[in-house]
């Protein structure tokens, strides 16, 4: 048995083995590859809108006082959008407290509430393999291994596609497709081959990325092996101010933030309990999954001033891998087109499922007939 043989039998194994599990992870995939829009779309629609054109929100010095009479125990966070009629979001940690209307400051119920819950349990089915949103340790490992063994389906694979002579028609067989197969057998081969090839960039970049969801080794690894050292952006601890030191509004301070970062899509910081010289403002100017777009702020309350910026690129190496991996498995780390490039991906790993499962079938089956006839 040649090599060629060794690997192509490896290969059809391998993936019979895990075919079902790559399955349902790359139909899953492609459910969720607009998720971000979908969540987007849902909210919106439950926004509040003003009673009449000419109602203002409220100045968010209202809505501080408001997050007052809140259960928050460490610090209080409030999230904005750029968008007049989004609720304003308040956080502690990663728990929402409320979300309040920013023309009354009433508080709201979750917008997109059921949409997001939908998005949430197909996205533990895809990870973890779960029906109710839980997670699964046992589901998790499952995937991860179906995972491994879709990359070494990947690489084995691109081996096999490898024409036996390396000519130009050869080649020209196995990238295009013909309208004209004397089987179906034929057909599956040809889909094969060529759906496989185009989609083996982006798809060894999508199950390369999930390795770090299923396992944490490769975290580690990443992490052992490059820099981890950060000057992290933080309110100078003899920046607080007496109660009778001046310094501007929120509202003022905002109105800074907003001239001099346009951009803008949302927009983050903290809440003191004390009066501060400076604070921190966390910016996003893409579609929430583009990390490149995020900056931190720091801007001095008494001035008006910004006084450092911290850009996605003055990250350690280690956050900025890991934040690219996380949005690159998705595609949005190169929003619209990256989303779109990973669900196609999904898509195309479906009929590699289908049909190399479908060649392994025929295959199985002629070799029945041949030993009956023996």
């Amino acid at each position: 048995m040649n090599i060629r043989k060794i690997f192509f039998w490896f290969h059809l194994i391998l993936g019979c083995s895990a075919a079902l599990f790559i399955f349902l992870m790359s139909v899953t995939g492609v459910a969720l590859t607009y998720e971000r829009q979908m969540i987007q779309i849902a909210e919106q629609s439950d926004y509040v809108t003003p009673l009449t054109e000419q109602q203002l929100s409220l100045p968010l010095a209202e809505i501080v006082k408001k997050v007052d009479l809140l259960p928050v125990k460490k610090v209080a966070s409030i999230q904005l959008k750029n968008n007049p009629n989004a609720p304003i979001v308040i956080r502690e940690g990663r728990k929402t407290l409320a979300y309040l209307d920013p023309y009354t400051g009433e508080s709201l119920s979750s917008p997109g509430e059921g949409t997001k819950l939908f998005l949430k349990k197909l996205r533990a089915f895809h990870r973890w393999l779960t029906f109710d949103g839980s997670f699964s340790e046992t589901g998790r490992w499952v995937n991860g291994i179906a995972n491994v063994i879709f990359i070494v389906l990947v690489l084995s694979g691109i081996y096999l596609w490898l024409p036996k002579r390396f000519k130009i028609r050869s080649f020209k067989q196995k990238l295009t497709l013909t309208g004209n197969y004397p089987s179906k057998q034929a057909r599956n081969y040809q889909w094969h081959n060529v759906f496989g090839i185009y989609v083996v960039p982006v798809l060894l970049v999508v199950v390369i990325t999930a390795i770090f969801f299923s396992f944490d080794w490769p975290g580690k690894v990443l992490k052992d092996n490059v820099s981890t050292e950060m000057v992290k952006l933080s309110v100078p601890s003899n920046s607080t101010l007496s109660d009778d030191q001046y310094i501007l509004s929120i509202d003022e301070q905002l109105a800074v933030i907003k001239a001099a970062y346009p951009l803008w899509q949302s927009m983050r910081f903290n809440l003191s309990n004390t009066k501060t010289e400076m604070n921190i403002f966390h910016l996003d100017e893409g579609n929430g999954g583009e990390p490149q777009k995020r900056r931190s702020i720091m801007l001095n309350a008494v001035t008006g001033k910004v006084e450092k910026e911290q850009k996605f690129s003055d990250m350690s190496t280690y956050r900025k891998a890991r934040s690219y991996i996380r949005f690159l498995h998705t595609g949005e780390a190169f929003g619209l087109i990256g989303q779109t490039l990973a669900g196609l991906a999904s898509l195309l790993a479906c009929f590699l499922v289908y049909t190399g499962v479908m060649l392994s079938w025929v295959r199985w089956q002629n070799s029945r007939g041949r030993k009956a006839q023996q």
